[in-house]
């Protein structure tokens, strides 16, 4: 059965926590065309890895609390979820929607309202700063990075979860009345469509990107990536952030400068406590000796890596200070006329640089193309046209 935690907004805020309460929930969620939504995780902060702790979602009457810990299964809410025909509003939604792919659940037909606040050029665009500008009403984010992960969460914590979605909905129509009155409806959309196709980066080989590893060699990287590998276990069997039992920069001097004895081991600043005794001390030493050795019988070089090789597409300063004199002037008249959260978004810094360094200018975004090409062609000339790489269609939605 729900647990009735209060009201808020004129919102009745239901703590879904067992299979029977979820499906009645779920029995009404179905009948909505619209749900507002917002997760709570712990990504290495409390806990070993990205865990999903606390799924807030309300249509127009009833805010809904669900705590994943007391659910066997969130396959009835995924497939809500992947619905297109339910508009799905969160505000920033790119780390909901990496979460939600990572747990196999396919975000479709996502509403943005950050998007749509950047689309206006507000200036500062995160939800409680829109909720100050809009409604006058402050929103207390003290409880964002509290431990989600404990049992019971406190009543603050569900009144501030809560808050995260009884909002949603007004603020969506009071952003997108004003982006309706610029005519950039479709701009949200496209935006929010390629928001729903953002992929996890490549998570291999992290160990390379650790603070202080460019300074190894190629042997002493063979022997950090061991290490690494020896800390996710321990990591994962206390089911602690990695960074909190070994330190990312600890762990690259471990490599630089190596223990002799078991009193360095205990003497090292930065380890957490429980790994401090000679059992664990041995079992490092075993690791690393162990891949020392594998190591030298692989015959790996004592160098420094070598650099990656210079792109073939890049083009001397001096052209690469000509193409850039040309984009420039429209990159400024874009930030003119749209400021500077609507130009990021229709013609970015990033682009202009990329195009300097001598790769082909990719505007993707349909609605991008149609405001920025006439621009470059009015203000550089036509000639720089064959520098565009033609429009690749968006897929349209199911």
């Amino acid at each position: 059965m729900a647990d009735i935690v209060g009201a808020l907004n004129g919102y009745q805020v239901k703590y879904i926590a067992d299979d029977a309460s979820f499906l009645e929930a779920i029995a009404q969620l179905e009948k909505a065309p619209a749900l507002a939504f917002d997760l709570e995780f712990d990504d290495n902060r409390y806990t070993y890895g990205l865990t999903l702790c606390l799924i807030q979602v309300a249509d127009l009457e009833t805010c809904y609390l669900i705590d994943p810990f007391g659910i066997s299964s969130l396959k009835p809410l995924w497939q809500i979820i992947q619905d297109p025909a339910v508009v799905k509003i969160f505000h920033s939604a790119s780390n909901d929607i990496l979460l939600l792919k990572k747990l196999g659940c396919q975000p479709r037909n996502i509403l943005d309202t950050e998007i749509a606040s950047k689309m206006l050029n507000y200036g500062r665009t995160s939800f409680a700063a829109m909720m100050a500008a809009l409604f006058e009403i402050e929103i207390d984010k003290s409880y964002q990075v509290s431990n989600w992960n404990i049992r019971p969460l406190v009543a603050e914590q569900l009144e501030y979860a809560a808050a995260d979605v009884i909002y949603l909905h007004a603020l969506k129509d009071r952003l997108l009345t004003q982006v309706a009155l610029l005519n950039r409806l479709e701009w949200v959309q496209e935006e929010c469509r390629l928001l729903e196709g953002i992929e996890q980066k490549d998570q291999s080989e992290r160990y390379i990107r650790l603070r202080g590893a460019e300074r190894l060699t190629v042997f002493e990287l063979f022997i950090l990536k061991h290490l690494y590998e020896f800390r996710e276990g321990l990591a994962i069997r206390l089911n602690k952030p990695s960074a909190s039992v070994i330190p990312n920069e600890v762990l690259v001097n471990l490599v630089l400068e190596p223990l002799t004895d078991f009193r360095d081991w205990q003497n090292t600043k930065g380890l957490m406590g429980r790994i401090k005794d000679n059992n664990h001390y041995k079992l490092f030493q075993q690791t690393y000796q162990e891949a020392r050795q594998q190591a030298l019988d692989l015959n790996i070089s004592m160098e420094r890596p070598p650099r990656p090789p210079r792109p073939d597409y890049l083009v001397s300063r001096e052209e690469a200070d000509r193409r850039k004199s040309r984009l420039l002037p429209v990159r400024l008249k874009i930030l003119e006329e749209y400021g500077e959260h609507t130009a990021g978004l229709l013609f970015p810094q990033g682009l202009v640089n990329d195009y300097a360094d001598g790769k082909p200018l990719e505007i993707k975004k349909q609605y991008a193309r149609q405001v920025v090409i006439p621009l470059i062609r009015q203000m550089v000339g036509d000639g720089i046209l064959a520098d565009i790489i033609p429009a690749t269609p968006l897929a349209q939605p199911e």
